[in-house]
This record gives C-alpha cells, structure tokens and sequence, in this order.
C-alpha cells in the first residue's frame, strides 16, 4: 500500500463562472450514471460507486472559493498585476487539493471517452463526448507538472497570501507568463491568461 501525499497546492486561473458551469455539467453527468448504476448497468471502477463523483465534489470544494463571485465573497479575489502596476493579469490562485482525487477524476476522464466511444448519444448509459474533455480539462489544470517558473509563482504567490491584490516583479511576470500559456493549453478559452 502506497503513502497518502497529501494535499498538493496548484494554481488555478479565476476562470469566473466557465469553470462551475462545467464542474456542474459533469456533476450532472457523473449523477446521471450513478442513477443508471443503480437501475443495474455496470460502470468501470474509476466511475463506480460514484466515486468519480465523490472526487469532483471534493474538489470543486477546494477550487470553488478561488472563482469569481464566490472569490470576491470570500475576500480571496486579489489582483494580479504586471510589473509596471497597470495591466492587469488573470488571477491565479493557491488551491490545495488531493492528487488521489485529481487522479480518480483522470481516470474518470479515460472511462467516460470508452463509454462515450461505445455507447451512442441517448443510450443506456449516458456519456457526452464535451463532458469527456471537460473532466480531462479539469483533472489537467489540477494535475500540471511543477516547473522552476510556477514553483517561483507559487512562491511568490504564497509570500504575498490570499485575497491582497499582488504586483509581480519582472521575473515573476516572466513566470507568470510560461505558467499561464501551459494553463491555457490545459483550459483554452476566448481569451488566454496572458
């Protein structure tokens, strides 16, 4: 039996409202096959027994607090700014979750494409091809691998603590832009972070 790693702190880009819309849409879909496991399908194990669904809530608890509305009401909802004081960034912001729980969504992720590739749309068991990305989109942004420049952001980030408007240094900004563009791979979006 393996170690328990704990919690591991991340960054997460404010993505406003986009990210519980789609924490929503899955928690809907993960809720729907735990209504068609319990009417007698079988659902592979990273889905069973609704323990995808259990991972995401757990982590939607976690990340909730950092995005939009619901930073600004928790006083969490600091700036971040380039190192000429004028333009504002997208905040990222310290979440700490449970690397089991991001791996289980992962997996979920990988169940929900075979299904999705076995299953056709309305069939026994429900499974949408967007809400296979979105769960490997979510599990990636939690799941990005530390490099030197999110390690110095992080830091920096970390020193500064939660809900304070931040100005970044050069350097930091310069970590702050190659973390944002391997954030945006994970998340594209209308607009990049950077």
């Amino acid at each position: 039996m393996g170690l328990d790693p704990g919690p591991r702190a991340v960054l997460v880009p404010d993505l406003g409202d986009e990210l519980a819309g789609a924490v929503g849409r899955l928690e809907r879909l993960l809720l729907s096959l735990r209504a068609a496991e319990r009417a007698g399908a079988t659902l592979p194990e990273p889905l069973a027994d609704g323990a995808a669904l259990a991972a995401l809530r757990r982590l939607w608890r976690a990340v909730a607090l950092t995005q939009g509305r619901r930073a600004v009401e928790a006083r969490l909802a600091g700036r971040v700014y380039a190192s000429c004081g004028r333009i504002e960034h997208v905040p990222l912001r310290l979440v700490d979750v449970d690397p089991v729980d991001v791996a289980t969504l992962s997996a979920a992720a990988a169940a929900l494409g075979a299904i999705a590739l076995r299953e056709p749309e309305g069939g026994g068991v429900p499974a949408r091809g967007d809400l296979v990305a979105v769960a490997a989109r979510i599990s990636g942004l939690l799941d990005l691998a530390d490099t030197a420049e999110s390690i110095v952001l992080r830091e920096y980030l970390a020193a500064a603590g939660p809900g304070g408007d931040v100005v970044l240094t050069s350097a930091v900004e310069e970590a702050y832009r190659i973390t944002a563009a391997r954030l945006d791979t994970m998340w594209p979006r209308g607009h990049s972070l950077t």
